[in-house]
């Protein structure tokens, strides 16, 4: 099976093979040569050597800058196309959201979330937005955006003319002695603190434990400092809509 997760910024594309991922290839979602770069890696006579089981492509799609153009590409090379959405995943839970409004990969990461941890989970994915996503008893109760990291420090970069860009990196260092520590120090601890101030107060609004599932690109460099036991699943949202797949194709 294929899965293609559209995202703001990049788009992840997954193959699987017995059940487990066997591949990933990650291009930018504004790429002019999109369609070109994917006909190189997946042109027709490249698909056996891929070893996919059945030629089902399932899509999460976030950004409508591309997603025609992929579906289209994968229809011609005759894929059995699922673009997902509240009306067409699996009943396994009961989201609690205005319709439409839920975006595709917060529903697969929501899916990936029950079935691989359980009834109560907190997926916080750190991708173009900061997401908050929360499971209570096998139901979606909603959750929270927020800027997300890289977005926040381009922003800041294109409004303040004597900042650079600069690496986002793990710092032990509150007080920074120059620009380039003090702004790795901002993102860092400003992003540790709204993570751990936000898991604190949904613990308390809902009276519950969540198991904490963190997810996306900048994920790794938070997880220690979180002050609650967490698991790293950097590819949950693929792992979501392949389950997805399985359950609306394999069963």
């Amino acid at each position: 099976m294929l899965v293609v997760d559209i995202g703001n910024t990049n788009i992840v594309i997954g193959i699987y093979y017995k059940k487990k991922l066997n591949k990933t290839v990650r291009l930018k979602t504004k790429d002019k040569q999109l369609i070109n770069q994917l006909k190189k890696i997946l042109r027709p006579n490249k698909f056996k050597t891929l070893k996919l089981d059945k030629k089902n492509c399932i899509i999460s799609s976030v950004s409508n800058y591309s997603e025609k153009k992929i579906i289209n590409f994968f229809k011609k090379n005759k894929f059995i196309i699922l673009n997902i959405n509240l009306d067409n995943v699996p009943k396994r839970i009961e989201f609690n959201y205005v319709k439409n409004q839920l975006g595709a990969d917060r529903i697969a990461n929501s899916f990936a979330a029950l079935n691989k941890f359980g009834e109560n989970s907190l997926v916080i994915d750190f991708g173009t937005a900061t997401t908050f996503d929360l499971i209570i008893n096998s139901k979606y109760e909603g959750g929270l955006i927020a800027p997300g990291i890289s977005i926040s420090h381009n922003a800041l970069i294109e409004n303040a003319s004597k900042l650079r860009k600069i690496l986002i990196t793990k710092t032990n260092k509150v007080i920074g002695n120059d620009t380039k520590q003090s702004m790795r120090s901002g993102f860092y601890w400003g992003y540790t603190s709204l993570i751990n101030g936000i898991i604190k107060k949904i613990i308390n609004e809902k009276k519950i434990k969540p198991i904490i599932i963190l997810t996306g690109g900048l994920s790794s460099i938070f997880k220690d400092e979180i002050k609650y036991r967490t698991y790293n699943e950097p590819n949950l949202t693929l792992d979501g809509l392949y389950l997805i797949g399985q359950e609306k194709y394999e069963k």
